[in-house]
């Protein structure tokens, strides 16, 4: 009987206890409130968000090459805007020279998509045929739509509509966002210790710090990275005669950007236009892209990007589609790098744990 009366008293005990644990202090309301309403001022500004964040990575893009050019005492100013010219001059001679070439490959390539599906037709009896019309019109379409959109941009730009006075307002606010960045040391040090308490600043500041590193360096390698597979694929199909080589090189340079499937995707238009020259043709083509994906796997990717924050090409893939869901294309372009920062974090955290654990 004791026992049972001490078993009750016990449990009685315990659901005090447990009471008292979820108990919600006023506090803990004005707190929840609190980032309830910072969520729904970042989703009333979201736009903005992207637009400082995109010019995060701009500075962390130039930032090597201001401290670069501190040793010669150039200002940091001067050096921002002259390599901001120079940019938007390499850009602008691409531009130049690629756009009428693709323009005029991708009406072309249009044009001889039916033989592309009969040849796969044609492969073997085990390949179920091909014999849809709309898949040929939509790949049609979708081809004459790009090379349109391309030869209309230079247009576009001084037609004065409101989309493309907003979209290089938006343009130019990044990049002034990024010379600010640049030119005041530790911008972003200084505005974190504005907003963070004193104890947590230096971890916060560590953490911004680690994070620009990163976010610079992959960037830095990806361009390169684009361009080295963009230009050996180009090169290569160019080489033994495969048609449209250098619409295939710059598909294969974007889709860089995507590990695994990416260079995948590009491969494909690849071999199949290959295809329609012959059984031989589109086996030499395959053969080429499985070169190359050698290449990059094992020369290019660990030296090109073995200073950046390497992230699982699951978790790529993944913020890649996030962001192409989200946003677009600037969602694709933007998903990689606050990819890369979470990543940071989570591992502090981890780390963090760890150590905790072992000490305990």
């Amino acid at each position: 009987m004791s026992r049972q009366v001490k078993r009750v008293g016990y449990n009685k005990t315990m659901r005090l206890s447990a009471i008292k644990k979820i108990d919600i202090t006023s506090s803990t309301i004005f707190r929840v409130l609190l980032i309830l309403l910072g969520f729904w001022f970042i989703y009333r500004i979201f736009d903005i968000v992207i637009m400082l964040f995109a010019a995060f990575i701009v500075a962390s893009l130039v930032e090597p090459i201001a401290r670069y050019l501190d040793r010669w005492k150039i200002p940091r100013a001067l050096s921002v805007i002259v390599f901001y010219v120079l940019v938007l001059l390499i850009l602008a001679g691409l531009i130049t020279l690629i756009v009428e070439p693709v323009v005029i490959q991708s009406r072309q390539l249009a044009t001889v998509v039916p033989s592309v599906i009969n040849s796969l037709n044609e492969l073997t009896p085990l390949i179920p045929r091909i014999e849809h019309a709309a898949l040929i019109d939509s790949i049609q379409s979708g081809l004459l739509n790009f090379g349109d959109n391309i030869a209309n941009l230079s247009w576009n730009v001084f037609t004065g509509t409101r989309s493309v006075i907003a979209g290089f307002v938006s343009f130019l606010f990044v990049f002034v966002i990024a010379l600010y960045l640049v030119v005041e040391r530790d911008a972003l040090k200084k505005m974190a210790k504005l907003l963070t308490p004193t104890e947590h600043y230096s971890y916060v500041a560590r953490m911004i710090e680690r994070a620009q590193k990163s976010v610079g360096r992959w960037v830095v390698g990806q361009i390169v990275l684009g361009l080295m597979v963009g230009l050996l694929v180009g090169v290569s199909m160019w080489l033994i005669g495969v048609p449209y080589a250098l619409l295939l090189g710059i598909l294969a340079g974007v889709l860089e950007i995507v590990p695994a499937i990416g260079p995948l995707i590009a491969a494909t238009p690849g071999v199949l236009v290959a295809l329609t020259q012959g059984w031989a043709m589109g086996l030499t083509a395959f053969v080429v892209y499985v070169i190359i994906g050698q290449v990059e796997s094992h020369v290019l990717i660990p030296n090109v990007m073995r200073r950046a924050v390497g992230l699982p090409p699951l978790v790529t893939i993944i913020a890649v589609i996030i962001g192409a869901r989200l946003l677009g294309v600037l969602g694709i372009i933007l998903a990689v790098p606050a990819a890369t920062i979470i990543a940071i974090f989570l591992s502090d955290i981890a780390r963090a744990d760890g150590a905790e654990e072992l000490s305990g």
